[in-house]
């Protein structure tokens, strides 16, 4: 009972409550304590500056998809009613099985595709992706899943950065457009708002923005093209990101520019798409790019490495941990062990509480407090369940390098693919 917990941890002395809590004091309330003041920080200096105009850069919308036949038509029609004016839009038809290349041809006939590729032969997102570059003419391209769904100012907003040179990409916000399908929708609303419209506010502050989703990302063609576009997945938007950071270009995340993705509403679909993301961690952040660390490469970057190993920590390190406490914790105390989890996870629950508030208000009219009811029940999920998906993706992969049988890539790809 929440009463009895707080009895029980007013009672107890300062060595005693160290002793009984540091996972939480050592791993947990730093985290906290950062997204509360880097948010603050990072709001106060967007008040304080001017929103200048996006820069007069031209723009390639590229759109790799497979069997998107249902939803090629409508998000076509959104992009053609974006703020941003002229585009060009790129689809590539990845070997799909259903109506897609015949939604495509007509939507080229109409003048509202610019190119519409079908490569007859499915070869993955990378391939199709690497395909469409070719044919892209912007400055800027702009790689989205074809169904997402944009704000009518997003594309203009998410190219506002490149006013820097030195910027080669840039990372849309993102929000869940089905959070009503399910509890299991809800919660994931729930994580999009804490992990990419707060998150990624603070690593943008920090300056370790080392993603940019394939679902709405940005980037200047020039800097593609310098890294050789994308390679094999699954994990190509982790890959290409670090790959540009690696070259020597900024990547900035862009609060302003929303758009809407569709997630799993059931448990097993989410287990499934969470295991592949997971293993992405393993095979592109600690394997491939293990090298991120070494201090006598030519191109060694402190930010990068302490980038890396920011993500290393908090998404690997603290599950991995979690679990570990709660063995110890039952070594220890025995019975009374489950007194200490439930205090544990109260705390849980209240700083899931403060963190969805301030993400709430930090993101405009996709703050969704209607789902403050819920956050409890997401502080649960992600501490029990999401956090045991994770462990057993690395492990599985670390052992078994399950990343090169996923078929998010058709296997004669994959058996191509360099393996790390």
């Amino acid at each position: 009972m929440p009463g009895d917990s707080i009895h029980f941890v007013d009672q107890l002395d300062l060595p005693t409550f160290l002793s009984m809590f540091w996972h939480m004091l050592v791993f947990e309330v730093p985290r906290f304590l950062i997204a509360i003041f880097a948010v603050g920080a990072v709001e106060a200096v967007r008040s304080s500056h001017r929103r200048d105009s996006a820069p007069a850069l031209s723009i390639s919308v590229l759109m790799p998809g497979h069997n998107e036949a249902a939803s090629l038509r409508q998000t076509v029609v959104g992009l053609r009613d974006q703020t941003r004016g002229a585009l060009q839009i790129v689809v590539v038809d990845d070997g799909s099985t259903d109506n897609m290349m015949a939604v495509g041809q007509r939507l080229k006939a109409e003048g509202l595709v610019d190119v519409f590729l079908s490569t007859g032969l499915r070869g993955g997102k990378s391939a199709a992706a690497n395909l469409g570059l070719n044919y892209c003419t912007g400055d800027v391209v702009i790689i989205a899943d074809i169904d997402t769904s944009f704000d009518r100012d997003a594309l203009e907003r998410v190219t506002e950065p490149f006013r820097d040179p030195t910027v080669g990409a840039v990372a849309g916000n993102i929000a869940v457009r089905n959070p009503d399908a399910s509890i299991i929708a809800r919660f994931q609303a729930i994580q999009y708002l804490l992990s990419i419209s707060l998150g990624r506010r603070i690593t943008n502050m920090l300056d370790v923005v080392f993603i940019v989703s394939g679902a709405f990302g940005a980037f200047r063609r020039e800097a593609l093209l310098s890294v050789g576009g994308w390679e094999v997945g699954p994990g190509e938007d982790a890959d290409i990101t670090v790959k540009l950071r690696r070259a020597g270009w900024k990547v900035r995340f862009q609060p302003d520019a929303w758009a809407l993705t569709d997630v799993p509403d059931t448990l097993l679909g989410l287990v499934r798409q969470r295991l592949r993301w997971n293993r992405t961690l393993v095979r592109v952040r600690v394997r491939k790019f293990a090298r991120m660390f070494d201090l006598s490469r030519r191109n060694f970057s402190a930010g990068n490495a302490l980038g890396t190993l920011d993500i290393i920590y908090f998404q690997a390190i603290l599950p991995a941990s979690f679990f570990i406490y709660i063995i110890w914790l039952f070594a220890y105390f025995g019975a009374f062990a489950w007194v200490v989890l439930g205090t544990v996870t109260i705390i849980y629950m209240l700083s899931a509480l403060i963190s969805f508030i301030i993400a709430a208000s930090v993101s405009e009219h996709y703050g969704r407090l209607h789902l403050l009811p819920y956050v409890p029940g997401y502080a649960l999920f992600n501490a029990y369940i999401l956090r045991a998906v994770a462990v057993y993706a690395y492990l599985d992969e670390l052992l078994f390098r399950r990343s090169y049988s996923d078929t998010y890539v058709p296997s004669r790809v994959l058996n191509q693919a360099e393996r790390f």
